[in-house]
């Protein structure tokens, strides 16, 4: 707390500072000013939580001070010191909030009294308004999450349209008489995931800014609404009621991608559905949306937008690939053991894979899951993953599918090396990956992990050389810069997405990891 306080007789003033027991209620600064013009200069540069003032003063006298500070400072609190012969002035103190009024000359014991009463009434209601801030940041950060898990829903056919339909016209601007549809979906994973390495491989941030973009696109139309699927994992969904024209759709979704690529200078791959009508045509839409975009051919660009083509006819036969032919000279290659030979298959399967015109993001998926079951067969132990291999243009890359192919047989067949402790710091570290923005403690991560606190720090330090908060830390104001970078969100709301409920604690803590102060970064980096 900030004390000011404002009267024309310094023996007044000193007098105040004298009595009033000051460190016991934390005050960090006072203030002085000799009248109201000298406070109000003081109050803007300031803002002290507590102002004893006089009444009777040069220039702005009390009366006019209490109404300004009603005005302008409403959750200052005041205490009025003033003479007998100026009983009077008690009219205002009463009408503009003053906690009390003393009469000079000044009582120790009711100074007293009354200073302490003030500071308690003021602590009291500020940790209410922090409460209630908190509150609405809580609230403001599980809105997005509400209306993602809804419409996920509604495109999913698992929520009942009619029952939302009025909160989706109040809350995301749908209109009342919306009757057609339209769906796309976009693919997080494409660009060579290059959007993900923005953002370091955090698929709910890049969502959230993805999805904020998008909807910058669509708010003055008011012609949809992105969000993140909770049934697909990496994908956004678009939900276009004001475009059921095929031409328009076209145009809202070729706009967000200029947007997407002026931000982060990467093009997204976005299937787009039929029209349909609203709302029993939702989860057809999504379909086809999905099946638009699945069914792109990831050797040829034909452009971003991939509009559902009825009777296509898909990709065609999984033989047309080879699949079964490939797949089973990897089995014979991983029975035999033998790394030269693995080898050789990879490189028969990638020349054959160069010669195709045509390869579906289905067929792929279908083919990465099929050697993933191969290899998990021969390390049944390991954690097998397979990443689509996508350049800067969005296609698939035959060299990057084969350099990364034979880099996982290679570690396979050399076996996991790693210690018992290494693997625990590894899942401890991926775990605090995915949850940094929670409340995180020593304690609660000792427990998850049935170890104690001493063993957690210790084998963390040993195994990575850091200690394991400063790793949270600096996972933390990474995931903070990517956000003040890309995003024009509020200080508290970046805080409080990176596990910080308090924006001055954050501060303080990203300037000592940073060098610099959120702010200063945020000026410093453009998007």
């Amino acid at each position: 707390m900030k004390v000011l306080i404002v009267d024309d007789e310094k023996h007044v003033r000193e007098a105040i500072r004298y009595f009033v027991p000051w460190d016991k209620y934390n005050i960090t600064a006072i203030y002085e000013a000799v009248n109201g013009q000298e406070a109000t200069r003081i109050m803007q540069e300031h803002q002290p939580a507590i102002v004893f003032t006089d009444m009777r003063m040069p220039l702005m006298d009390g009366a006019e001070l209490l109404e300004w500070l009603h005005r302008h400072y409403p959750h200052t609190k005041t205490i009025v010191i003033s003479g007998y012969q100026d009983f009077h002035y008690v009219k205002p103190a009463i009408v503009y909030g003053g906690t009390d009024y003393l009469l000079k000359p000044l009582n120790s014991k009711q100074l007293i009294a009354s200073a302490e009463h003030a500071f308690k009434l003021w602590m009291e209601e500020e940790a209410e308004r922090k409460r209630r801030q908190h509150q609405v940041m809580q609230l403001n950060a599980l809105r997005p999450l509400y209306w993602e898990k809804l419409l996920s829903d509604l495109v999913s056919g698992e929520a009942s349209f009619h029952e939302q339909k009025l909160a989706l016209c109040a809350e995301l601007g749908m209109p009342i008489g919306a009757s057609a549809c339209r769906v796309a979906v976009i693919s997080l994973q494409g660009a060579d995931c290059g959007l993900l390495r923005r953002f370091h491989g955090d698929v709910a941030l890049t969502a959230f800014v993805l999805a904020n973009v998008c909807n910058e696109v669509m708010a003055e139309e008011q012609s949809g609404y992105a969000f993140r699927s909770w049934k697909g994992g990496s994908e956004l969904i678009v939900l276009l009621w004001n475009a059921p024209a095929e031409t328009e759709a076209m145009k809202v979704l070729n706009r967000m991608n200029d947007a997407i690529c002026q931000a982060f200078r990467v093009s997204v791959d976005i299937g787009l559905s039929l029209q349909h009508p609203l709302p029993e045509g939702l989860e057809l839409a999504f379909e086809q949306a999905r099946l638009g975009l699945e069914e792109r051919n990831l050797l040829q660009r034909e452009g971003h937008i991939h509009l559902f083509r009825e009777h296509s006819g898909g990709s065609g036969p999984l033989e047309d690939y080879a699949l079964e032919d490939q797949l089973e000279k990897l089995r014979m290659a991983v029975l035999s053991g033998d790394l030269e030979r693995m080898d050789r298959v990879v490189e028969e399967w990638a020349d054959h894979l160069a010669r195709l015109t045509m390869l579906t993001e289905s067929a792929l998926l279908h083919q990465q899951a099929e050697i993933v079951a191969v290899l998990k067969r021969w390390r049944p132990e390991e954690d097998i993953r397979l990443e689509l291999c996508y350049d800067a243009g969005g296609l698939f890359s035959v060299e990057m599918w084969r350099s990364r192919l034979q880099a996982l047989l290679h570690r396979l067949f050399q076996g996991n090396a790693e210690t018992p402790d290494q693997r625990l710091v590894h899942e401890i570290r991926a775990y605090l990956d995915q949850n940094y923005a929670q409340e995180m403690t020593l304690q609660h991560i000792a427990e998850r992990f049935f170890i104690s606190r001493e063993n957690v720090s210790r084998k963390f330090k040993q195994i990575t050389g850091e200690n394991l908060s400063d790793y949270l830390t600096g996972l933390r104001v990474d995931k903070a810069k990517a956000l003040l970078q890309n995003t024009n969100l509020r200080l508290a709301q970046i805080a409080e997405l990176v596990g910080y409920e308090d924006e001055k604690y954050f501060s303080r803590v990203f300037k000592k990891t940073a060098g610099v102060t959120p702010r200063e970064y945020r000026n410093s980096v453009s998007i």
